[in-house]
């Protein structure tokens, strides 16, 4: 299966969801607004999902693994 992460890496991913949460980290500590706080922890909540995407495309598991693993049998 040809995937996006071939091409481009997933190098590049954590790269990219490391240097978004920084900012986000950034924004909470130096800013003293709310709204301004509110769109920093965004940033780092979309950072970490895009790495939870990035790992899940990267070792190919389906979807809903992990929710029907723990189900009572």
């Amino acid at each position: 299966m040809n995937n996006i992460l071939n091409q481009i890496g997933i190098e590049n991913y954590i790269f990219l969801s490391v240097l978004l949460f920084c900012i986000g980290v950034f924004g909470v500590l130096y800013r003293r607004n709310a709204i301004i706080v509110f769109m920093s922890i965004e940033i780092m909540l979309n950072a970490v999902n895009l790495l939870f995407v990035a790992f899940s495309t990267y070792h190919q598991t389906p979807k809903d693994k992990y929710l029907y693993s723990s189900r009572w049998r």
